[in-house]
């Protein structure tokens, strides 16, 4: 039977499905990016369902370190590219997927049950958080920084990772969040990605309000997922609704609400990981 774990979150993601249906209406888009957000979509709901038919051979432990180290190497990839601009994207043939939107929230996941650990797997999730801020950096990618911060500081909250270990690794996330809004930043938004708020509004208040609307109900569903599910559920809530602050000021994508196949791939996985994860990781 198909775990409450898998359906739960996915029906949390109904309301930003919805707000994406209104923004890419609004924007007129063409046949190809409806195939490609729809495309996205369904794959993350396979992916979300592999995450609950996944035995667990090795320790929670393990598939912790091993998300850590491949969100880590995922998001220092693009910067192995060429060019002078921000370096977020896997670029594969004629398709560019923004990296930090596929791998951080599981990374989340793997960080509380690093965290929650009090031997060597805490100070490997400590040494992650903060590497994967650098990363932010040199990319950079401000609006990433500031919610892997957010998202870092709740993980520590609910897992009860204590202040010694808490208070200066969110300060250190800080500085590195200071830094990256710092370092230059020349893409211009454009209004179905990182505009969507200003896109809804420019047609009408009630359409405004319904993105938003969307949006907001989605980060709620996803912290009420929380409370009968993994905690760091609400650490993920939390990174959402981060970016879609900054998407207001154009500076990110709006996840899942605007276009885009990383933020539902990224979702996907999010949802696996939480089916994956023992209910060690639950209250």
């Amino acid at each position: 039977m198909t775990s409450r774990r898998v359906v739960t979150p996915m029906v949390a993601a109904v309301p930003a499905f919805l707000g994406s249906v209104i923004v890419l209406m609004l924007a007129d888009v063409g046949r190809t990016t409806w195939i490609v957000q729809l495309s996205a979509v369904l794959i993350a709901c396979v992916v979300a369902l592999a995450g609950s038919r996944i035995s667990m051979p090795v320790s929670t432990r393990s598939w912790a370190v091993s998300i850590a180290v491949l969100t880590l190497l995922g998001i220092a990839a693009p910067l192995l590219g060429e060019g002078s601009g921000p370096q977020r994207w896997w670029h594969l043939g004629p398709v560019a997927l923004y990296a930090a939107s596929i791998v951080m929230p599981a990374f989340l996941g793997a960080l509380a049950i690093l965290l929650r650990d009090a031997g060597h797997a805490r100070i490997v999730g400590v040494a992650a958080a903060i590497v994967a801020g650098g990363l932010f950096v040199l990319q950079p990618d401000a609006s990433q920084a500031l919610a892997l911060c957010v998202g870092v500081a709740i993980v520590a909250g609910v897992e009860r990772v204590g202040p010694r270990i808490g208070v200066p690794l969110v300060a250190a996330l800080v500085m590195l969040t200071a830094w990256a809004f710092t370092r230059p930043d020349p893409l211009q938004p454009v209004p179905h990605v990182e505009g969507v708020a200003a896109l809804a509004l420019a047609h009408s208040l009630v359409a405004g309000l319904a993105v938003i609307l969307c949006a907001a109900a989605f980060v709620a569903g996803l912290a009420w997922t929380s409370q009968r599910g993994p905690r760091w559920l609400l650490a993920a809530a939390g990174y959402y609704a981060v970016l879609f602050a900054c998407s207001v000021a154009g500076l990110t994508p709006a996840p899942l609400v605007g276009y885009g196949a990383a933020p539902w791939l990224g979702y996907g996985l999010l949802v696996a990981a939480g089916a994956v994860f023992t209910s060690d990781t639950a209250r």
